[in-house]
């Protein structure tokens, strides 16, 4: 896959392209497999780097996952969840801020979830407090650590009703 296109002027474009599914939407899609009980099938995923760093976590937590990026689909099997060590969570998710996604599935699937520090955007200040708040009117109980922040469900996830102060892609 290139990163240019370029393009020399003086004659009509001519041609066809394939346009994969919206990239912001294939990270939620990937991670909502971890509420599965059988394998989920993902198609028209967009090549990016998201999609690595997902697959990524999910193989950490005990998903299958198995890409055709020709065909531009995911199966995604979450039989086999388990929790992953800190560590290997820090590492893979580097400053991506795709780990807050994964709270909700893992505190409802394990009871438990962790999150390493995510740090700044380069598109400016995105604090997460909007996600922990929302999971403790849930149930989660959030621990900040030095390294990250545990979540525990220990009554599991309870349903209420939710009201965000102004719109919010990732907190929805």
């Amino acid at each position: 896959m290139n990163d240019l296109l370029y393009v020399n002027g003086g004659t009509p474009l001519e041609g066809t392209i394939t346009v994969r599914g919206a990239k912001n939407f294939v990270s939620k899609a990937m991670v909502a497999s971890l509420l599965g009980e059988s394998a989920s099938v993902l198609r028209n995923v967009p090549q990016i780097r998201d999609v690595g760093v997902v697959t990524g976590l999910l193989e950490l937590h005990g998903v299958t996952v198995a890409s055709d990026p020709g065909a531009g689909t995911l199966v995604l099997d979450p039989s086999n969840v388990e929790s992953a060590h800190v560590a290997d969570i820090d590492a893979h998710a580097g400053s991506s801020r795709i780990p807050i996604l994964f709270c909700g599935p893992l505190l409802h699937r394990l009871g438990e979830a962790f999150i390493p520090d995510l740090g700044g955007c380069r598109i400016g200040d995105r604090p997460i407090n909007y996600h922990l708040d929302i999971l403790r009117q849930f149930g989660a109980v959030v621990d900040k650590l030095p390294n990250g922040i545990h979540l525990r469900a220990p009554r599991r996830l309870q349903g209420t009703k939710i009201a965000l102060p102004y719109p919010s892609v990732g907190a929805t």
